[in-house]
């Protein structure tokens, strides 16, 4: 059984009943989680896994794949970001690419120091431009890509080829 302080990235259904959650965890870096029966009323999961959510999981490794099994969540509860549209939208940026720059299994303590540092500015401040920008320029110094010379964003482009479609609209929205 591993376990870890994670920040839920994205979710998706695997069934009727069963969502795969992606997490971005202080020890392993992502980890895919699936839960089974998560969808149903009473399940122990019910209002665990909203996206943003920081959380410390327990999960059991696959047998084969990577695919890991979610145990356990308790959910900070005073760690919610305000729900305001440009809020969701710079979390879902962030979030997007750090799901985008990492591997599965591998860990990647600076980045999601890096996350839970935009957290804890999202939940105090409205995104502003500036925040946007000094978070890029974060990811790629940790990612070892970062370039002076040009926006950390044209440096993440030129490795991933190209950045979360999002990055536009939210660049507009705090504008």
């Amino acid at each position: 059984m591993n376990e870890a302080r994670a920040i839920l990235l994205r979710r998706y259904r695997f069934s009727e009943n069963s969502l795969v959650v992606v997490w971005l965890t202080d020890r392993h870096g992502k980890v895919k989680t699936a839960v089974r029966s998560a969808m149903k009323p009473g399940s122990p999961f019910a209002g665990r896994l909203e996206l943003f959510t920081m959380a410390e999981i327990s999960f059991k490794p696959p047998r084969s794949g990577d695919l890991h099994s979610l145990s356990e969540v308790a959910v900070c509860m005073d760690e919610a970001l305000p729900a305001t549209y440009a809020t969701i939208l710079s979390a879902s940026y962030f979030a997007e690419l750090c799901d985008l720059f990492t591997e599965p299994m591998h860990p990647v303590p600076e980045i999601f120091g890096l996350l839970e540092r935009a957290w804890g500015f999202l939940r105090g401040n409205q995104p502003v431009k500036r925040a946007v920008e000094h978070f890029e320029a974060e990811l790629a110094k940790a990612l070892g890509i970062h370039d002076p010379s040009i926006p950390a964003y044209r440096s993440l482009a030129s490795v991933a080829h190209k950045l979360p479609e999002n990055r536009s609209r939210l660049l507009a929205q705090i504008s």
